[in-house]
């Protein structure tokens, strides 16, 4: 028996035939969605979005030499600008929250059994969007226009005030740093003063350059008075013998010039010098010998003087940038678009879910009745084979 070919008659048939049963059964979806639309609890959102400022950019670059030193990274304060990363987690703080909890008595509104899951419910009920430009939007969800606007805005300020606070603690550990870091550079400050003193006052030194041109003057001046003197000597032994008094005379006045040179370079000691002499030899300074050497010491300490008197400087002012910073209290945040109580609600979306509860059910039950006119098909076949093999069975007795 040739079976017969489905045609877009039969499918027309079967919805016909099956009406009754389409129609009721998406009369009773529809009428079973819109009251489960109408015991659903009713959702707001409201949004808000806020521009972290501009920090100022640290010229001297305080916040890359101090940034493994101090605790808090407060190497921040010394130039990198404000994340909007850092706010998000700000805003997931259980300080954030919690305070938002309190101050909307949400463990009641929630039906919560304690304090902490009132602040994971209100967790999930909040969506933050990070923008491009740097700008975070807070948008939060709840059970009346007026509560989702007012918790988006006290979000918006309890951010700032928590912001703030952190700006403070940090500006606060940053001075506490520097303070003590002044203390430590003004002892190594007055050690090296002391140093200095000390090896000045060992050595005769005032004035190093001037102690050096005062010495090589004089060294210069007795350099000529000996070739000059030298120079009579050697005339003078020519014309007068050995002991003769003026030949004698000369003879030891290049004699205590050669003392006094050797004397002035470091040749040879003073412990024949008279009073005089050595004074004189005090106020011009060291011996030439000893001069590079002596100078090149007293350069050293000065040296280091001068850049602990820099450090010091440096950090007084940025000590002073610290205190204002500490005393600030101005918003961190701008708010460019404050959160206003929506007009729609956000969920749930009623004549949405009866639209969508209608054409499943109204697929479902098509499928539905297809399958119950295979079956009943099926049955009648059956039924007809069984009664040919009855009367088949009789006809042969």
């Amino acid at each position: 028996m040739k079976e017969h070919e489905a045609n877009l008659l039969d499918y027309v048939y079967v919805l016909v035939k099956w009406r009754r049963l389409i129609w009721v059964s998406v009369l009773a979806v529809a009428l079973g969605t819109a009251l489960v639309s109408l015991v659903l609890p009713q959702e707001w959102k409201s949004s808000t979005t806020l521009v972290p400022p501009e920090e100022e950019f640290d010229q001297m670059g305080l916040g890359m030499l101090l940034n493994s030193a101090m605790p808090l990274n407060i190497g921040g304060l010394g130039g990198q600008p404000a994340s909007a990363e850092k706010l998000v987690t700000l805003l997931k703080s259980r300080r954030v929250l919690g305070a938002m909890v309190d101050r909307f008595d949400l463990v009641q509104a929630y039906g919560a059994p304690f304090r902490l899951q009132a602040i994971e419910e209100l967790d999930e009920r909040i969506e933050e969007e990070l923008g491009r430009d740097g700008t975070l939007k807070i948008e939060v969800r709840a059970g009346s226009p007026e509560l989702a606007a007012q918790l988006a805005n006290a979000l918006a300020q309890e951010l700032d005030t928590v912001n703030r606070e952190f700006k403070r603690r940090q500006a606060k550990a940053l001075r506490e740093f520097l303070e003590e870091r002044m203390l430590v550079v003004r002892g190594e400050l007055e050690s090296g003063g002391r140093a200095l003193q000390q090896f000045q006052e060992q050595y005769g030194l005032v004035d190093l350059e001037a102690q050096t041109a005062a010495a090589v003057e004089v060294v210069k001046n007795v350099v000529l008075a000996q070739v000059e003197q030298e120079v009579k000597l050697g005339v003078l032994r020519q014309q007068l013998a050995a002991g003769h008094e003026e030949r004698w005379l000369v003879e030891a006045e290049v004699g205590e010039l050669e003392k006094q040179l050797a004397v002035l370079t470091g040749e040879a000691g003073a412990r024949t010098d008279t009073a005089a002499a050595a004074i004189q030899r005090q106020a011009l300074g060291p011996q030439l010998r000893a001069l590079p050497e002596l100078g090149f010491q007293y350069t050293k300490l000065g040296l280091e003087l001068k850049v602990k008197e820099e450090i010091i400087r440096f950090l007084g002012t940025k000590l002073e940038e610290a205190k204002y910073k500490e005393a600030l209290n101005t918003p961190t945040l701008q708010v460019l678009d404050e959160a206003v109580p929506p007009k729609f609600r956000s969920s749930p979306r009623r004549a949405l879910m009866v639209l969508v509860a209608i054409a499943c059910s109204l697929v479902l039950s098509a499928v539905l009745a297809f399958v119950l006119e295979s079956l009943g098909q099926a049955g009648q076949r059956h039924h007809e084979q069984l009664a040919r093999i009855r009367s088949l069975w009789r006809h042969d007795q």
